[in-house]
């Protein structure tokens, strides 16, 4: 699959959701906010973000992915 720079996808090996920085061959430069905490991973082990994962990028997305779980202490 190709992506590209802006898109959202998930590292299935770090089962986290990040923003494509840039592509390198077969390997995408990926970020969890605005540049920062960057890795890269091939392009193989990762996935489109639904919209929930995508969503958990931005602050506000994050609190409404987190208040809506059903799991309760």
């Amino acid at each position: 699959m190709r992506y590209a720079k802006g898109e959202v996808v998930v590292d299935m090996a770090r089962n986290l959701a990040g923003q494509v920085m840039e592509v390198n061959g077969n390997a995408l430069i990926l970020a969890r906010s605005e540049g920062r905490g960057m890795w890269e991973q091939e392009v193989d082990q990762c996935r489109p973000a639904s919209h929930v994962e995508a969503a958990s990028l931005t602050p506000g997305g994050a609190i409404r992915v987190i208040s809506s779980s059903r799991w309760r202490p």
